[in-house]
């Protein structure tokens, strides 16, 4: 090899080295690249994933503004799928009401408390404690007025009175037996009856010393016939043992009151004489006080208006029966107010009354009849029933001198159960109530009047007593 040669050679020779020198670093700082991974990205181990490029997440958008007590949690940082998160990455919501059960978008029981919320979730996935918001507790009071009108006793059934006004004036025991027997025996198809009947002590229309059907003279309301009213005690006591009750009318007030000086009831008298009727009939040894049902006061006289002319008088009484029933430990029965037709707005709001018990009399047609009712219902008085509407059979001019009929009397009574506003009706036969043999008139063995009748037959009308 010439000089040449060799020289070339040398050359050729630290060339490679020196490729070699230049190119192993190089080589070295790629592979340290490629294994450490770039220095700016986050790295989770040793080895990195093959994953796909790093995408730079911007900020979020600003939201509406969410209802109380809804949190989101924005988990930036791990987007995977898991137990506590949405597979598509979306943020979980959780809704929280302090003191409940809350359930989280994917169905994970959190458990709310008065300071706190605690989601539990698997390990792994991110657990969100919120406080709760203040709770503020609003409280409203309803104030509610309600008005109720006055309801008819038990379903609007009426209890159904007859009247008989004079058979303590006039019936001797026998006829008062009868008359109380068929009273008791008439009766519906529905199982209805007769609570019971009217009758008045006397009647000032008459001269009050004829003698009852006993022979006894009443005397006077300054001191009454001891054996009249013994009389009348009889009467009640066959009613007591009948089951029936009576409406005791305590003097029969009518236009001609004063006919017979000596009869006068007065408020110089009415005391003493209330306490003396009320004392006999409520004393304990009596069995038969429980039948009286009620006291009235009034009747048929047409000068006892514009506020009541007697008032002091029916005052009077009411206070006498009150005193001697208290003395004798006894009370139950009503004081009742019975006027003559058209004056039923008498005595409205009297302290000595408990109830109304008008008559509407018997030229007043139903529709006359309601008419009135209504108008003292409406006048805001507590009214006890119809204390006598046209009497079956009774003729008058007023009604063009033709006899009332058994359907008139059951239209005037399914009228007044229909208003709504009372318990009772009073029903009349006209020829009975001023006869001296009751029992025998418009009653019978084999059953009562065709208007009787009918009203105890009709369905829901009247109720047992």
């Amino acid at each position: 090899m010439n000089s040449r040669q060799r020289n070339g050679a040398i050359r050729i020779q630290r060339a490679g080295w020196l490729t070699l020198a230049v190119a192993f670093p190089l080589m070295m700082l790629v592979s340290a690249g490629a294994y450490f991974g770039r220095p700016d990205l986050p790295t989770t181990g040793l080895i990195r994933p093959t994953a796909a490029p790093s995408t730079t997440v911007s900020p979020p958008a600003a939201l509406p503004a969410l209802p109380a007590g809804i949190f989101v949690d924005y988990d930036l940082q791990d987007r995977s799928a898991g137990p506590s998160g949405s597979s598509d990455g979306s943020p979980t919501v959780v809704t929280t009401v302090p003191g409940a059960t809350t359930t989280t978008a994917n169905d994970t029981t959190t458990t709310t408390s008065s300071t706190a919320t605690t989601t539990a979730a698997p390990a792994g996935t991110t657990t969100t404690t919120v406080a709760p918001p203040a709770v503020t507790t609003t409280t409203t009071t309803t104030t509610t007025t309600t008005t109720v009108a006055t309801p008819a006793p038990d379903g609007g059934a009426l209890r159904l009175w007859d009247t008989a006004w004079q058979i303590a004036a006039k019936a001797n025991q026998g006829a008062m037996q009868e008359y109380v027997d068929r009273i008791a025996a008439a009766g519906g198809t529905g199982g209805q009856n007769l609570t019971g009947f009217w009758f008045s002590v006397v009647n000032i229309n008459q001269d009050i010393n004829t003698a009852n059907g006993f022979g006894h003279q009443f005397g006077s309301f300054d001191s009454p016939n001891t054996a009249y009213l013994d009389d009348v005690e009889r009467l009640i006591g066959m009613a007591s043992q009948r089951g029936l009750r009576v409406g005791i009318v305590v003097a029969w007030d009518g236009p001609n009151q004063y006919a017979v000086e000596h009869g006068k009831l007065t408020a110089g008298n009415a005391y003493q004489y209330g306490s003396t009727i009320a004392s006999r009939w409520t004393r304990p040894d009596f069995g038969g006080r429980n039948a009286i049902d009620s006291w009235v006061m009034g009747g048929d006289t047409t000068d006892d208006c514009c506020g009541g002319e007697h008032g002091d008088v029916w005052a009077e009484v009411v206070r006498g029966i009150k005193d001697a029933q208290a003395a004798n430990g006894f009370s139950g029965p009503k004081i009742l107010l019975h006027t003559a037709p058209g004056q039923h707005l008498n005595y409205i709001g009297a302290s000595w009354l408990d109830a109304h018990a008008p008559q509407t009399g018997h030229c007043a047609d139903t529709g006359t009849a309601v008419q009135w009712m209504q108008e003292l219902h409406n006048a805001g008085a507590t009214i006890w029933g119809n204390g006598e509407a046209r009497y079956e059979g009774i003729t008058w001019s007023c009604n063009g001198n033709s006899p009332i009929s058994p359907q008139q009397v059951l239209d005037d009574v399914i009228a007044m159960k229909n208003l709504g506003t009372m318990g009772n009706f009073v029903y009349g036969f006209d020829p009975r109530w001023n006869a001296s043999t009751p029992g025998s008139v418009g009653l019978s063995a084999s059953g009562p009047s065709a208007g009787l009748q009918r009203i105890l037959d009709e369905p829901g009308l009247i109720k047992p007593r």
